[in-house]
């Protein structure tokens, strides 16, 4: 009985035979970087992020603009790191959201040029987006921070804190 059952589970779908070697090939790419003694680092940009306590990461794929993205548990806020070619310091566009302040920020250390910016979200119920924008070796950086409407000022804070300590 256990045998039928597992050999009907088997079966393709459409109920004809199977041949073998015949699926698709598994195409797993590898990761941006790695996440190694609560430091993220970047293998194509050279850039690291360090994770500060209640802070996790996830590595975006090699060949993706998305780097990183980090999640701080404790606030819910979510981080994104964006590395785009080209120079102008604007905010990529976001679906869902729209742009509505910009201002010239705080430079950081590897970087005098930053432009601060905030999404506003077109369903008053979803995540404000804050934007830090800089150029660096011919890069424009986007990182946003995602912060929940409960938690708009820790969360932003807490995405502050990494941002000034993200090293080249």
């Amino acid at each position: 009985m256990i045998a039928l059952f597992l050999g009907l589970a088997c079966m393709p779908k459409d109920g004809g035979p199977t041949e073998v070697g015949t699926a698709p090939p598994l195409v797993v790419e590898r990761p941006s970087g790695t996440v190694r003694d609560g430091v993220f680092r970047d293998e194509a940009h050279g850039f690291q992020v360090p994770l500060l306590e209640g802070w996790v990461a996830q590595p975006g794929p090699s060949s993706g603009l998305m780097r990183v993205a980090l999640r701080h548990v404790p606030t819910d806020t979510l981080m994104e790191v964006w590395v785009f070619e080209g120079t102008g310091l604007s905010p990529r566009q976001r679906e869902g959201c729209e742009w509505t302040f910009q201002s010239k920020g705080r430079s950081l250390p590897f970087s005098e040029e930053v432009v601060v910016a905030v999404c506003t979200p077109d369903d008053p119920s979803s995540r404000r987006v804050f934007g830090t924008v800089f150029g660096h070796n011919n890069l424009v950086v986007q990182i946003e921070a995602h912060a929940p409407t409960d938690a708009l000022v820790e969360g932003k804070d807490a995405a502050d804190r990494v941002i000034r300590l993200i090293r080249w």
